[in-house]
Order: C-alpha cells, then structure tokens, then sequence
C-alpha cells in the first residue's frame, strides 16, 4: 500500500513535477528500499544524479552542501554498539572453540586445541610432496 505512493511520486518525478523535498525524500527511499519494481528508477536516478554532478563539475559549479560531520552521534552510537556486542557476548553461552570432525562436533577446548594441532603439524610436514623450487627446476631444464 505505501509503495503506491512512492511508485506516484516516481512518476511525478520523471515529469519532472516534484518539488525539492520531494526529490529528497524519493532519493532517501530509493537508497533503502530492496522492492525489484523500483530497480530501474533506481538505475535512472544514479545516473541522472552522476550526470548532475559531472554537470556541474565542468561548470565550475559547486556541489550541493552536505550535512556537517557531527561527532557526538556516531560516539553515542559506537557506544551503544559497544555496551551491546558486550552484552551479547556475556550472555552468549556458546562455546569459544568447536571442530566439526565426521559430522560430530566437539567443543571440548583441548580436544579442539590438539586437533588444531594436528591440522597444522600435518599441513607443514616437509613430506607433504616435491618441493616447489625442484619442481620449477625441473621444469626449465
């Protein structure tokens, strides 16, 4: 039903009857939205904004202000993220380490810790095979 109203203002926009707060709000939309209808407009409406840009670059023009870069909200909101990750994570009850071996897993942190290990140990051996350097010299003699 609200796409309705957007799929309304598209139109008005390609019209070219949209006031400037409504383009704004078309632009805020087009950037959120996942909805496969407004594909398309959102293609036409990058490249008409590129154009615009390139536009006034060749101009001389400046481009439209930008909101001023204002720290206080992006620290609360790294602080909230924060306080909840570690929340998350004191409330989590999962175990640290798991291998999955045969389709059983095992979260017993020494059984996984040695089968790390052993993983290595078997993928470092020196008698994992020819040697790349023998190989090479094998092949340019």
């Amino acid at each position: 039903m609200r796409n309705d109203y957007w799929k309304k203002l598209t139109e008005k926009y390609f019209e070219a009857q949209t006031s400037p707060a409504e383009e704004r709000a078309l632009r805020r939309f087009l950037a959120r939205t996942d909805d496969p209808w407004f594909y398309e407009v959102k293609a036409v409406a990058g490249y008409l904004s590129a154009a615009g840009a390139a536009h006034r670059a060749a101009a001389g023009t400046p481009a439209p202000a930008s909101r001023t870069f204002r720290p206080l909200p992006l620290a609360l909101a790294a602080a909230r993220a924060a306080i909840l990750i570690t929340v998350g994570v004191g409330l989590s009850r999962r175990p640290a380490c798991v291998t999955i071996t045969y389709g059983v897993a095992n979260s017993d942190r020494e059984q996984v810790l040695l089968d790390a290990r052993n993983t290595l140990t078997e993928l470092f051996a020196d008698n994992q095979g020819p040697d790349v350097a023998a190989q090479l010299e094998e092949l340019f003699q």
